[in-house]
């Protein structure tokens, strides 16, 4: 039985994805490769929650939230900023096309260019949440370097794959609901009216991005764990990965945490736009 069947890992995908302690809950359990490996009943999200906290305690929700902040905060920096110029410059450029196309062009640029720059970080936090009694983040960095420059972008086609789609749906579904949602939302304040919007196209636009992108993100995540499973050893390219949970698993592997993923990263959309709107408006930036 492989990894990625495990319950814990599938869960992973999606709402406790920087929080989970995997291999530190599993040992808990006290169970046989072969036990982990069967999914407990019922296996609902709540379920795996509430097992979380029974064994570890409330804090193990949030194991892991560090080395995730880490990477998370200088990373949403450049990229909400990459877009912002991008976007800025092709309507200037394309004063007459659609927002919405521009805006998926914008967010696939800017996202490709911060997952770029990050990549070896957010490897490294895959792994270290990977790994029962982790080592030190620096620890990580000297075994990943070890192997040389090309270990530090393991995954990284994976995540450019779920990323760059996820950022056009994303994108486009918040400027298109935006321009929608404006004419039609009876709120009188502006400046609370444009953040309400971009709360409600979040919203929107996160569950839009995260259905069509899921199956990527599935492979993304195994990739980077394969690469330290395997000792630092080349990991299998993207299309190998997808190609091989097609054949094992079919479309249930492929849509492995989609529920939780959904329950996870539609309102942190939400909370992230409707945060930077708010912020602009503190600022007066349009």
């Amino acid at each position: 039985m492989i990894l990625w069947q495990c319950p814990y890992y599938n869960f992973s995908n999606g709402l406790i994805d920087t929080m989970l302690p995997k291999q530190r809950l599993l040992k808990q359990c006290k169970c046989s490769p072969q036990q982990i490996c069967a999914p407990p009943k019922p296996d609902s999200t709540l379920f795996t929650m509430a097992r979380i906290v029974r064994l570890e305690g409330p804090l193990a929700l949030y194991a892991g939230l560090p080395p995730t902040l880490l990477t998370a905060i200088p990373s949403t920096a450049v990229y909400f900023t990459s877009y912002e110029m991008l976007l800025k410059r092709l309507k200037t450029a394309f004063p007459e096309q659609n927002h919405g196309l521009l805006a998926m062009a914008s967010g696939s640029m800017a996202r490709a260019a911060a997952a770029t720059i990050f990549s070896p970080f957010e490897l490294i936090r895959v792994q270290m949440q990977a790994v029962a009694n982790a080592h030190p983040f620096a620890t990580y960095m000297r075994r990943v370097w070890q192997g040389g420059a090309r270990q530090l972008f393991a995954g990284l086609g994976a995540t450019l794959a779920r990323d760059i789609p996820f950022s056009a749906f994303y994108w486009y579904g918040i400027e298109t609901s935006k321009e929608y949602l404006m004419d039609r939302v009876p709120i009188a304040d502006a400046q609370t009216k444009k953040v309400s919007v971009a709360l409600i196209s979040g919203v929107l636009a996160g569950v839009l991005a995260t259905i069509s992108t899921h199956p990527f993100d599935v492979v993304k995540t195994r990739s980077q764990l394969v690469v330290y499973t395997k000792d630092m050893a080349p990991a299998p390219s993207f299309t190998q990965l997808l190609q091989q949970v097609w054949e094992a698993e079919g479309a249930r592997g492929m849509t492995a945490g989609l529920v939780p993923r959904v329950v996870k990263v539609a309102p942190a959309c939400a909370i992230m736009i409707s945060s930077y709107e708010a912020t602009k408006q503190a600022f007066n930036v349009d």
